[in-house]
């Protein structure tokens, strides 16, 4: 895959206006009011919910094929749009997460994301892990989502728009073995076991569960995606410690898909730029699909320990480790000149055997004579139709051979990490107050390395030289993050208050220990971040009227430290959103909703200028820009939803959203129009309309949902020029208990999930430069599950 660049479009932040949690899909599963979290889960103790929050509903997660990501149960929520790029999320290159106009992708990292409570460490293709990457769709529990004013203690350093916290499922109180066996459309499989121990020594919870799946991608089937995870967690409650662990490994091996213009999409919209099959013309064969793929070993575990003094007294500690292994492959048409062998002498790099270490790309060859020299275009030569003469075997010689690299972009990272939260909560009179507080550290040792490899059997298979003939770079990044956050809660009569600030502070540094390249530091801190809101029971039952405010917060990318200079990157200052919520909830069986307003205005966004358009640029040193904060979004926007249930086991939930998320210009007219920013134009792939509606039906020994979402249009481009056109997409599941069958067939249940059900051809999710994904087509699967 090509490298991923550092995104000059929306740099996402944004004045949002919207939300509303919806329902929990039962009536017990709809939260009160005041909606306290207990330290031992994510941290939050004593809190009054002034801001929006919703949660994955269990007719959600029934909609999933086994094989689904994790991050697909978030579809049907309020605000949030995921797009991947088939049924399973099975890539990571085609995965985008939206929220009230910020995006999480390959490139772009505004959302945080958190498992039980504890930072993921970044979402990026090159070296973060998106949920999927720690928990099995089996083993989730639910995902808490806050669209905006996110919570004060939330543990991330890009939540620039809200978090996503991912619940594993706590174990059973019984013990339980469970087999889970699925499959379906595009070669799919999947096999999933459990044990839950029940409750051991009266005081102890357990399960481990292990997994194996593998599924073809749904274009030409060439490639094969694989991924094994393994996960244990225990939970044991001492009188007044609660202990809590989980560990999970993941290992996951993908071919990706590409993007499209809408022109090819309409052309063929069954395909995307990639192929499943060699040619033997390297030109073509870059675009082998099995050749662009994403490998990636995770390695995540936390302990955690609560306390509950019993007296208003509550604290919690945890510790954390994650490491990443991870590999980008692309196979580039051509052999990169490392080392000058001289004009007509055979070249080294296709000879192999030897690395260059560093230095800069002397040429590039595509084609070589018998004797290993690089092969000379003949003179004059018109190419081929979709060929350049350098490209198109036509023009040399009868007997040249093609070449061919393997790019690997190596990625492993170790981080560590520690939380303590403390609450104390006393009475004064009146007055029921909570001060809360706590911190986060955590230290990140990265590497990334690129080498080059010459492709063994150009045209047949892509097996390649273990010896690379070039390594490009390698990076080392250093990171020391601490966060500190105090807060103050007050409830009297119908009222609640809160006020608190937190503070970041990031120290990075990138050494270049391969290739030249000055070595970059970053000391920053952000200012103290205010948090704030209330809310009002009102006279009516189940009623609530909430308001919040936030000042939210994304450290410097790394991928800003990797590209730049210490000149160039001495401007840069962390990105802030300013975020205000209004809204009013109900949660009164049957009734669950609510409706929020926001806004959210993102106006430090970080880009990169051009030298010309730069104050104070030495261009005797050679500095053709810097990064540099200006420019922003701004979202405006309303979210709805509503559910209702009945005693007969049905229920309905809907949801929309409006939401309006523009770019806000520097007030420099020529440096706008240099990077391409519409002052007031919408930002591209956002959709101003969102609707989300679904129905569900709960029996003693089967259940059924369907569920529609309408996604308006959206502009492919910063200037409005052009859009895709708005889309609806239906999925559908059922499910079977076969005890009513016969006795012996207790613990044995079926379901059937069907996805795109009218097999609508569409674009989804938006690429930047004119391109979007293809929409996967109607999936069909079914899993038999078997508890003992």
């Amino acid at each position: 895959m090509p490298a991923p660049r550092l995104r000059r479009l929306p740099r996402a932040s944004l004045l949002s206006v919207m939300l509303l949690p919806a329902l929990h899909a039962y009536a017990n599963d709809a939260a009160p009011v005041d909606d306290a979290r207990t330290l031992d889960q994510v941290q939050v103790i004593g809190q009054a919910t002034s801001y929006a929050k919703t949660s994955v509903s269990k007719e959600t997660i029934n909609r999933q094929t086994i094989l689904s990501s994790v991050n697909n149960a978030l579809n049907e929520l309020p605000g949030v749009v995921v797009s991947e790029a088939d049924a399973t999320g099975s890539s990571v290159w085609g995965t985008q997460i939206s929220m009230r106009g910020f995006v999480t992708n390959r490139d772009t990292q505004q959302i945080g994301t958190t498992i039980d409570g504890l930072p993921n460490g970044g979402s990026g293709y090159g070296g973060g892990s998106l949920a999927n990457r720690y928990i099995d769709t089996l083993d989730l529990e639910t995902v808490e989502v806050s669209q905006g004013t996110a919570d004060i203690s939330s543990r991330s350093n890009e939540a620039l728009g809200g978090t996503l916290n991912f619940l594993t499922s706590d174990p059973l109180q019984e013990q339980r073995v469970r087999f889970v066996v699925g499959g379906g459309d595009n070669d799919a499989r999947k096999y999933y076991a459990r044990f839950d121990t029940g409750l051991l020594a009266g005081h102890t919870r357990a399960w481990i569960s292990a997994s194996s799946a593998e599924v073809r991608d749904w274009i030409d089937g060439s490639g094969r995606t694989s991924n094994d995870h393994v996960a244990a967690k225990f939970v044991t409650e001492l009188d007044r410690w609660t202990l809590t662990g989980y560990a999970s490994y993941n290992d996951a091996n993908e071919p990706e898909y590409t993007s499209v213009s809408p022109a090819s999409f309409a052309t063929n919209p069954e395909r995307d730029g990639l192929v499943g099959n060699l040619t033997g013309i390297p030109n073509l064969d870059q675009n082998f699909r099995s050749g662009s793929r994403a490998l990636r070993e995770n390695t995540f575990g936390y302990l955690r320990a609560a306390f509950d003094g019993g007296n208003g007294f509550k604290a919690s500690v945890a510790g954390y480790a994650h490491k990443m292994e991870g590999r980008g492959d692309w196979l580039p048409p051509y052999l990169v000149q490392a080392r000058e062998d001289g004009g007509g002498n055979p070249e080294s790099e296709y000879r192999g055997g030897d690395t260059v270490y560093g230095g800069s790309a002397l040429g590039q060859f595509y084609f070589v004579n018998p004797d290993g020299s690089a092969a000379q275009v003949i003179p004059g030569c018109t190419p081929r139709a979709g060929f350049t003469a350098d490209y198109d075997p036509n023009c040399y010689a009868a007997g040249v051979q093609g070449v061919q690299s393997y790019r690997h972009s190596h990625y492993d990272n170790d981080r560590a990490g520690f939380t303590a939260d403390v609450e104390w909560k006393q009475d004064f009179g009146r007055i029921d107050n909570t001060v809360r507080g706590g911190v986060w550290v955590e230290n990140v040792d990265r590497r990334v390395r690129r080498d080059w490899h010459r492709l063994l059997n150009v045209g047949t298979d892509i097996s390649f030289d273990n010896v690379p003939y070039w390594v490009q770079f390698e990076d080392r990044y250093k990171v020391d993050e601490q966060m500190y956050y105090v807060e103050d809660v007050a409830r009297f009569g119908p009222f609640s208050t809160r006020i608190g600030v937190k503070q970041f502070f990031v120290d990075q540094k990138r050494q270049r220990t391969i290739g030249a390249a000055e070595n970059v530091r970053s000391d920053s801190k952000s200012d103290p971040l205010l948090s704030a809101g209330a809310t009002w029971t009102l006279p009516v039952q189940g009623l609530e009227a909430f308001a919040g405010y936030s000042q939210n917060f994304a450290a410097i990318p790394s991928g800003v430290l990797g590209e730049t200079d210490a000149q160039r990157f001495a401007r840069v200052e962390p990105e802030t959103a300013d975020n205000i919520e209004l809204g009013l909830r109900v949660s009164r069986w049957p009734l669950t909703g609510s409706i929020t307003l926001y806004n959210i205005k993102f106006d430090n966004r970080i880009v990169y200028l051009p030298a010309r358009l730069a104050d104070g640029i030495d261009y005797l040193d050679e500095t053709d820009g810097v990064y540099e904060n200006f420019g922003g979004v701004e979202s405006t926007g309303v979210e709805a939803a509503l559910g209702y249930g009945w005693d007969n086991g049905w229920r309905i939930n809907g949801a929309y959203t409006y939401n309006r998320s523009e770019y806000l210009g520097s007030g420099n007219a020529a440096r706008d129009a240099e990077l391409g920013i519409v002052d007031g134009a919408d930002v591209i792939g956002q959709p101003r309309h969102i609707l989300v509606m679904s129905a569900d039906w709960q029996g003693e020994s089967w259940n059924f949902g369907v569920s529609g979402r309408y996604l308006g249009e959206r502009y492919l481009d910063a200037s409005n020029v052009n859009k895709l056109p708005s889309a609806t997409v239906f999925n559908a599941n059922i499910g079977f208990d076969l005890q009513d069958l016969s006795p012996k067939l207790k613990g044995v249940g079926a379901s059937f999930v069907v996805s795109n059900l009218t097999d609508r051809r569409y674009l989804s999710g938006v690429d930047g430069s004119d391109t979007a994904f293809i929409g996967a087509p109607r999936t069909v699967g079914f899993s038999v599950r078997v508890d003992l």
